[in-house]
């Protein structure tokens, strides 16, 4: 990881991360490897996002010196009983500091997170070709369990879907 003149801090987001949060999230729509969504998301969206959630759906920021470097959530996975120990993850990271060790410290947190919150599996969805997102859940003890073919469009160009899986062995008595 890069050293920092202060240290990475990765925290609970707030209310107040929601303009950081979306613009974040807009690299993700800009740079077309990490959502098939097409639309920008504003500050205002973002905020009633983080005021919505469930304290069950955590959201984590990493930060330096107050500067907000990435971001993580849990979502939902279905809404049946039977799937409740289940979360899905999403993870984005400025495009600054990609490949700089932030987004496996998000990871980290976000797998701590999720087992004090009694999930016992966590899941994930990544473009075939975002290929540091692959590498990052690879090195974070992730396993690639399968891939949707032609799972949906970016323009007029069909795109794969790698599905990954995080088990946290603790929470599955």
């Amino acid at each position: 990881m890069t050293e920092w003149t202060e240290p990475l801090k990765i925290r609970p987001a707030r209310v107040d991360d929601a303009k950081e949060i979306a613009r974040i999230y807009n690299q993700g729509v800009q740079d077309r490897i990490a959502t098939f969504e097409n639309s920008y998301v504003s500050p205002e969206e973002r905020y009633l996002w983080l005021v919505a959630r469930p304290e069950k759906y955590p959201v984590l920021v990493a930060e330096v010196k107050h500067s907000l470097l990435g971001w993580a959530s849990l979502s939902p996975y279905s809404p049946r009983a039977c799937y409740n120990g289940i979360a899905e993850l999403s993870i984005y990271i400025d495009r600054s500091v990609r490949g700089h060790g932030i987004g496996q410290e998000l990871m980290k947190g976000m797998q701590k997170a999720a087992h004090e919150k009694g999930y016992y599996k966590l899941v994930g969805r990544i473009m075939e070709a975002n290929e540091p997102g692959r590498k990052l859940c690879e090195v974070t003890g992730w396993r690639e369990v399968g891939v949707h073919k032609r799972h949906a469009k970016l323009g007029n160009d069909w795109h794969d879907l790698v599905l990954v899986e995080y088990l946290i062995p603790e929470n599955q008595k």
